[in-house]
C-alpha cells in the first residue's frame, strides 16, 4: 500500500516541501524560543503571520527521512536566534515564509502548520503554556501543558524506533 503524500508551500509557491506518512504529532509550542523566533520571522518584510492569539506556533512533527524539498531549495536560508543555538528556522526567501524549525540535534522537523496545502490533522495538544503571554487566553482546542507531556516524549521516541527499523 502506498504511503499517503502532504505537500507544504511557502507563500508564493516558488517553495514546496513534500513530506510521506502522517505527522508525529500536532502540536502548538508556547516556549520563550518558539514565541522569539516566530516574532523574530514576522518582521521580515511581507513575512506572514505565524503566532497565534495565545502565543503559540502551531507545528506538524515529521520525521527527517520523511521530508524532502521538490522544488525551491535555492530558497531556503536558515534564520538563529543565537547563532550558537541547536535550532534554525528555515525561511522560504523568496517571499520570507516560515516553512519549518529544525532542532539539528533531533529526528524530526517541525513543520509550520500553516504552510500545508491540506490540513486533514487537528490539534492534539498545545505545549510549555507557562511562557504564553502574559493576560493572553489558551484556546480549548486541545490539552494544554506547561511543559512537555509523557506523550510527547512517546510519540518522539517511538518515531525514533520507527527510523531505525525503517518504518
Amino acid at each position: 500500500m502506498a504511503e499517503s503524500r502532504t505537500v507544504a508551500r511557502c507563500t508564493c509557491g516558488e517553495v514546496e516541501l513534500e513530506m510521506t506518512g502522517h505527522p508525529i504529532l500536532s502540536a502548538a509550542c508556547h516556549c520563550d524560543d518558539c514565541q522569539a523566533g516566530s516574532e523574530q520571522l514576522e518582521r521580515l518584510p511581507n513575512a506572514p503571520k505565524i503566532l497565534d492569539s495565545a502565543g503559540g506556533t502551531a507545528y506538524l512533527l515529521y520525521r527527517k527521512d520523511r521530508v524532502r524539498c521538490p522544488r525551491g531549495d535555492e530558497h531556503l536560508s536558515d534564520h538563529k536566534l543565537k547563532s550558537t543555538s541547536p535550532t534554525s528556522r528555515v525561511v522560504a526567501s523568496c517571499c520570507n515564509t516560515f516553512m519549518y524549525l529544525d532542532f539539528q540535534r533531533g529526528h524530526w522537523l517541525s513543520m509550520s502548520r500553516d504552510r500545508f496545502v491540506e490540513d486533514d490533522w487537528p490539534l492534539q495538544v498545545r505545549i510549555q503554556t507557562r511562557f504564553k503571554p502574559e493576560g493572553s487566553t489558551l484556546p480549548d482546542d486541545a490539552p494544554s501543558y506547561s511543559a512537555y507531556p509523557f506523550k510527547l516524549i512517546g510519540k518522539l521516541v517511538a518515531a525514533r524506533i520507527a527510523m531505525l527499523f525503517q518504518r
